[in-house]
């Protein structure tokens, strides 16, 4: 799989509700690379929603806040966090999530 797959996906739950598109991706570098090989990552999870630029930017953390002409065209949507535990399957441009939406840390 590659990050391409997973980037701009719509995710919906087994009901079929939409719970956003995919943004941004978590990963995790598992050990050390193999000798004279790319270092191997993991999925940790999936950030949706509509509001995913300003965390890229790390405004989400509260140790920095957005000019305010930033804060004014990013809004206030939503971001919502997504565990690779309850993906069940990876569609073209669709991921099935577990569980409802409700559900979402």
């Amino acid at each position: 799989m590659r990050l391409s797959d997973l980037l701009e996906a719509d995710v919906v739950d087994e009901g079929g509700r939409s719970l956003g598109r995919v943004h941004d991706v978590r990963l995790v570098q598992d050990g050390p690379a193999p000798a004279g090989r790319d270092p191997s990552f993991r999925v940790l999870g999936l950030l949706l929603g509509n509001a995913s630029i300003g965390r890229r930017l790390g405004y989400h953390r509260g140790t920095q806040r957005a000019p305010w002409l930033l804060r004014t065209a990013l809004g206030r949507g939503r971001v919502e966090y997504l565990p690779w535990e309850r993906v069940r399957r990876v569609e073209q441009g669709r991921i099935v999530a577990a569980g409802p939406a409700e559900e979402l840390p």
